[in-house]
């Protein structure tokens, strides 16, 4: 009988503001707790939900497994051994920003709230889950990579105690999203360190479209605090995104700029990503995607090559453009 395997399931762990769960948002898969609030987890039934996934992921099961249908799924292969220990944490357990990203799949939680000040999440406490699941021996102390992003991290009041938690508990690395409204020091110090890699989401090279897209007039705030991080190790460790958006920054012209300002900067990583809607809310079969995407990442790519840019494209992304754009991807 056929095997099925799961990377993500066997190494990812992602806690947001509503439930902790396997995969990262966007994608299918065991939920490990529906609507956690900071209650006290029974860490023998929290363990049993990934090894009952595992047993679904069979030719008998796979119809009720909730993995059915992932791209993630493969064949397993003999030298696959499901884990005990996780070593990726995803935390995105809260919801204030200090802005309005239109693409935004928590606006509907945060009701369009902005903030400036750090907040407490007004879901749980991130930073006693995480002191239990290393007292669990649930992350992995010599190969975790912590993945903190969702709203944005300068208005987070546990950001830097977690930060030191996962420190104190031998991180392997941090990955870091944030806005880049606010320039965080401790960012820095983890870049002159090379334990990070920092991504912020610009999407634009022109301060209306950035007020578009984001819906504060901060542009400048986030382009001069992305030259103070692209001075800090060269650019290393540094990575801009671009999320195209429909009839907004879905063009050549602003993909160019963009492409000519993260140059002047001294950006080394570009990554290229498209509106959350096609991702998670939208039947591609049934509602196709722009035409022209597939064009646009031609651009993109070509600009990148030239100007010797790294571009790289999120996983989700590149199924979706493989699949609906003339498989453009190799």
């Amino acid at each position: 009988m056929k095997q099925y395997f799961c990377d993500e399931l066997n190494n990812v762990l992602s806690c947001f503001h509503d439930r902790i769960m396997s995969c990262c948002s966007g994608q299918i898969g065991p939920v490990y707790y529906e609507a956690y609030k900071g209650q006290k987890i029974d860490w023998k039934a929290f363990r049993q939900v990934k090894i009952d996934a595992f047993n679904m992921l069979n030719e008998e099961n796979i119809d009720k497994s909730p993995c059915k249908g992932c791209f993630f799924l493969r064949e397993k292969r003999p030298d696959d051994i499901i884990s005990p220990t996780f070593n990726m944490i995803n935390i995105s357990h809260w919801t204030q920003c200090n802005c309005g990203c239109i693409y935004c799949a928590r606006m509907q939680h945060s009701k369009g709230k902005i903030t400036y000040k750090p907040e407490k999440s007004e879901y749980y406490d991130m930073l006693p889950l995480l002191k239990q699941l290393y007292k669990q021996e649930l992350l992995d102390r010599k190969n975790l990579v912590a993945s903190i992003q969702g709203g944005d991290i300068s208005v987070l009041k546990e950001f830097e105690p977690m930060v030191k938690e996962f420190l104190k508990n031998g991180v392997n690395r941090f990955y870091i999203l944030s806005n880049n409204i606010k320039y965080q020091p401790i960012i820095e110090k983890l870049l002159k360190n090379n334990m990070v890699d920092f991504t912020t989401s610009l999407d634009c090279a022109s301060p209306d479209i950035y007020l578009k897209l984001k819906r504060v007039d901060k542009f400048y705030d986030s382009v001069n605090n992305l030259k103070k991080y692209a001075k800090v190790n060269n650019g290393i460790g540094v990575t801009v995104k671009y999320i195209v958006i429909e009839h907004i920054n879905d063009n050549i012209e602003e993909i160019t700029k963009f492409v000519n300002l993260m140059d002047d900067i001294g950006i080394k990583n570009i990554e290229f990503m498209i509106d959350n809607k096609y991702v998670m809310f939208t039947n591609l079969d049934e509602t196709p995607l722009p035409s022209h995407y597939g064009e646009l990442y031609r651009h993109f790519k070509k600009l990148c090559d030239e100007k010797n840019i790294n571009l790289t494209i999120w996983s989700k992304t590149e199924y979706i453009i493989n699949k609906y754009a003339l498989k453009i991807v190799s």
